[in-house]
């Protein structure tokens, strides 16, 4: 009779059991660092949005001044009515420009490809912040575009709303829920919606 370790089913099974426990021991390990990938992932995403939306913020809030300025004169005439435009047409086209570069650098962050929720949340914002392009480059052209409603920001801000909320990971740091919070909870007018 020949021995255990040399019939021919020995080497597989001592094999498979090896991988068994292979598994069993880096499992719990692979997990946690995936979870730590998702975070720093998100985070990075995060800090892009961040970036973006102040860019927004500070577009409304030169629209806001440039307006409120031209409602403060007394008596404003045709010539006070096409300085108003100019200066809402040149808001528009700078804050055009800083949008469009927020949106490069979200759109040029990589994420490991089965973290299909990261991605698509950067896919939907990047679509939130095209819309804010679109919006303010027709704005350049005719300010008047200013005082209409913005129905692609604003369905666009949900979706990226939505999808980042997804694509939060297990566990994720209470900073990074609270910063969530305040990109996604601004007053209307605000953030990612087009006044």
């Amino acid at each position: 009779m020949r021995p255990v370790s040399a019939r021919p089913w020995f080497g597989p099974l001592v094999a498979g059991a090896a991988f068994v426990v292979t598994l069993l021991a880096f499992a719990p390990i692979a997990l946690v660092t995936d979870i730590a990938l998702r975070q720093a992932e998100m985070e990075q995403l995060v800090t892009r949005v961040e970036a973006s939306e102040s860019q927004m913020v500070a577009v409304q809030e030169e629209i806001g001044a440039i307006t409120d300025e031209y409602e403060s004169l007394p008596d404003p005439n045709d010539e006070d009515r096409a300085e108003l435009v100019g200066q809402l047409a040149d808001a528009a086209a700078y804050g055009q420009e800083a949008i469009a570069e927020a949106g490069a650098v979200v759109a040029s962050d990589t994420y490991l490809p089965w973290h299909t929720a990261i991605l698509r949340a950067q896919q939907d914002y990047l679509a939130h912040n095209q819309a804010w392009q679109d919006y303010l480059e027709a704005a350049a052209v005719d300010p008047g575009e200013l005082t209409m409603p913005q129905e692609d920001i604003d369905s666009t801000f949900v979706e990226a709303e939505e999808s980042m909320r997804a694509a939060l990971p297990p566990l994720a740091s209470d900073d990074l829920r609270q910063r969530l919070e305040l990109i996604f909870a601004e007053p209307e007018g605000e953030g990612g919606q087009a006044t």
